[in-house]
């Protein structure tokens, strides 16, 4: 059964952003991501090399829930990847804050 769309809905999916909507978008996705602590840390750990989740764990102390969490931030924020054999690594923006951190 497929759920139909509502005014609403389709009132939101027809809304362009401007440029600036987008960029200011991306600013506040990226000053999210860096305000917490945990997920510098997990950047700092991360490093230039990359780490697998079981290292990420072992290393952080964090549960699977709050890495996933942590780490779909950071994705989504374009600071982190995770490769085709599943290591975490810094993206160039990743890269380029991390002497920041």
């Amino acid at each position: 059964m497929t759920e139909e769309k509502d005014e609403i809905d389709l009132f939101l999916d027809s809304q362009v952003k401007t440029e600036k909507e987008l960029l200011q978008e991306k600013c506040e996705k990226t000053y999210y991501a860096a305000s917490s602590q945990t997920r510098r840390d997990l950047m700092r750990t991360v490093c230039f090399l990359g780490k697998s989740k079981e290292e990420l764990l072992k290393e952080t102390g964090l549960d699977e829930t709050t890495l996933k969490f942590h780490t779909e931030i950071l994705i989504n924020s374009d600071f982190l990847f995770r490769d085709k054999k599943g290591i975490y690594r810094l993206t160039k923006l990743g890269l380029q804050v991390l002497p920041k951190l």
